[in-house]
């Protein structure tokens, strides 16, 4: 007597996905708060082991990505704005993309955004905080995963991060500098906050290029203008004044028109070198009349791109060869602006 094949029952459907029982369970009778990928995982496994019932359509619910950014006040994040939503612009109708501008004036206050979000991914752009950190790892226990985007948070089990190497960045401004004045002198660091990695890092490689190309020249950092035209006016042309052995002025964040009208205003034009980063209306106007020596610009649109579409693979909505999530930045010059 031929003997009667078992039928295939939810315990089957759970190895082959490779999920628990409860996951099946939330997303055949469509019970929600399971990510895309493994919603997917879990009815292509029923499909295949031909469960007889009637299997949910996948993705018949609506994707939703948080982008949690700095309040748009500094042309670079204007532009980070504004390339996310051109990219929301070219998705499906089921993949919305919801933006969040916040005071990051308080490094914490990323934290209680993360955790309060629904969403089902996070891209964010935060200090590297204690308090980020716990939420980030919060998320990705509960599924949620985050990546990080501009700047890195790598003390968190954050999905991944997506931007430029920033102490590649920092090296070759002080490459620039080093090559570009042959005697000894300072060379003045302006940055946002040294509560942001990226910031760190840029100032960090900084020195390293500079005492490795040029150690006659001494850096001076630790001068925050928090992106404040005014501030870094100030801070510059204070600089300025202590002497004429101010070779080079580096901004690693916004405030480059300050630092310009300051070096201008005390006659350096020229003879004291300004790096800075980002390519804006701002340092376009500068570096053609010549009061900025080089930008190095990190190509925001393509970090939009990019961590929405490492994002939408993270959450099993696409499928396709890895990304590489590291971006190349680009030098401009009075000639290439």
């Amino acid at each position: 007597m031929e003997r009667q094949k078992t039928r295939p029952g939810l315990a089957d459907v759970a190895r082959r996905a490779g999920v628990g029982l409860a996951t099946v369970d939330r997303v055949l009778n469509e019970r929600g708060s399971v990510s895309p990928g493994t919603e997917r995982r879990v009815i292509d496994a029923a499909r295949a082991l031909g469960l007889r019932r009637i299997l949910p359509t996948p993705h018949a619910r609506q994707v939703r990505i948080e982008v949690i950014l700095a309040r748009a006040i500094t042309p670079f994040m204007q532009r980070l704005t504004l390339a996310m939503g051109q990219v929301a612009e070219t998705l499906d109708r089921s993949i919305v993309i919801q933006r969040t501008s916040l005071d990051m004036s308080d490094p914490a206050s990323v934290a209680p955004r993360i955790l309060g979000s629904r969403a089902d991914g996070i891209i964010v752009y935060c200090e590297e905080h204690r308090a980020n950190v716990a939420a980030i790892a919060a998320s990705e226990e509960a599924g949620r995963p985050v990546i990080c985007v501009v700047t890195d948070v790598p003390g968190s089990p954050r999905s991944a991060y997506v931007g430029i190497d920033h102490a590649k960045a920092g090296r070759t401004a002080g490459f620039f500098a080093a090559r570009m004045v042959r005697r000894p002198g300072r060379a003045i660091v302006i940055s946002t906050s040294e509560g942001f990695r990226a910031h760190r890092q840029r100032i960090d490689g900084f020195r390293e290029a500079l005492a490795l190309h040029n150690p006659d020249i001494a850096v001076i950092s630790g001068l925050i203008t928090g992106d404040d035209q005014d501030r870094a006016y100030h801070l510059v042309a204070e600089a300025l004044r202590g002497g004429s052995d101010v070779t080079a002025v580096y901004n690693t964040g916004g405030g480059n028109r300050g630092a310009a009208l300051a070096i201008r205003d005390a006659g350096r034009t020229g003879a004291t070198l300004f790096l800075g980063h980002e390519l804006t209306e701002e340092t376009r106007v500068l570096l053609r009349c010549g009061e900025m020596t080089v930008t190095i610009d990190q190509a925001p649109e393509l970090q939009a791109r990019r961590s929405i579409d490492l994002m939408l693979n993270r959450l099993g909505v696409t499928a396709g060869p890895k990304m590489e999530a590291e971006i190349g930045f680009t030098l401009h010059t009075a000639e290439n602006c």
